[in-house]
């Protein structure tokens, strides 16, 4: 009868185990998922990319209230951060990075960016290329002086304007560490 008891003791024990076991595992990849999700966009703009050094961060609300007047209004993003760059002799570059709730969301506010920014008219955007660079695909703009490129990182929308001759390695900067 002991052993029995002791038998279905150890069973409970086991089980108790692996179901806390279990619990720990979940609550900690929910919580690695909430960090990754509430990172600070802020940390993927670094202080110098090759020689282009940072001049100026936005974050939080100011960079969420500058990402709606670019687009004209409000669009359902969850963060934001705006980077410009200075290299002695070129006008600066400014990289654009939202967050939205989902990767889906991303990319559909993407593509409707790409859509107005060659149909309206008035744009002063032309020249648009789509291509994919990195498996990512990537809609590019020539206007205003310099080289536009919108693309999506999972939940992650940028838009990089950059000098022409600079365009395409501040993408691959972004690309690859994005």
């Amino acid at each position: 009868m002991k052993r029995k008891r002791n038998g279905a003791f150890f069973v409970m024990k086991r089980t108790i185990t692996i179901g806390l076991s279990l619990l720990l595992f979940s609550l900690l990849c929910a919580c690695s998922q909430q960090a990754k999700k509430q990172q600070n966009l802020g940390s993927l703009l670094p202080k110098s990319i090759g020689e282009w050094q940072q001049i100026q961060l936005i974050t939080g609300t100011e960079a969420l209230e500058q990402i709606n007047s670019l687009h004209g209004k409000d669009i359902i993003v969850e963060a934001g951060a705006i980077g410009t760059y200075q290299l002695t002799g070129k006008r600066p570059a400014m990289i654009w990075i939202s967050r939205s709730k989902t990767a889906d969301l991303t990319r559909e506010q993407a593509e409707v960016m790409a859509d107005k920014m060659v149909s309206n008219p008035r744009s002063p955007f032309h020249d648009p290329e789509t291509f994919i660079r990195n498996k990512i695909k990537v809609y590019k703009f020539l206007g205003m002086g310099q080289v536009h490129y919108v693309f999506c990182q999972e939940q992650l929308g940028y838009w990089i304007s950059a000098p022409p001759e600079d365009g395409d390695k501040l993408l691959l900067y972004f690309l690859k560490n994005g």
